[in-house]
């Protein structure tokens, strides 16, 4: 799976997630095991977008839009990464 739709696939996670969590919607077990799925395949999204270094700005634009989307869900080594490219990125160098 490419950074991009590691990506895509997590933020259309956390928005299932975050619609579910205030609404209460979790009535009946049926409901709880979709929002463990849910989660489930969000945590394996996110995970799958922080391996292997971003390969054009796009990977890295994308990193970013998860990294603003749950900046406590990043752990020391996303968060260095992430400013690892973008300094390549502003310094005009190839990202990688």
């Amino acid at each position: 799976m490419s950074i991009q739709s590691a990506v895509r696939a997590a933020l259309t996670y956390n928005r299932r997630i975050a619609r579910a969590i205030p609404s209460n919607r979790l009535q009946t077990s049926a409901e709880e095991g979709v929002m463990e799925t849910a989660i489930r395949r969000w945590g394996r999204a996110w995970d799958e977008a922080w391996v292997g270094p971003a390969r054009s700005q796009r990977d890295l634009i994308a990193r970013a839009r998860l990294a603003v989307s749950d900046p406590d869900g990043m752990d020391a080594t996303q968060g260095e990464r992430l400013a690892r490219d973008v300094l390549a990125v502003l310094d005009g160098r190839r990202i990688g």
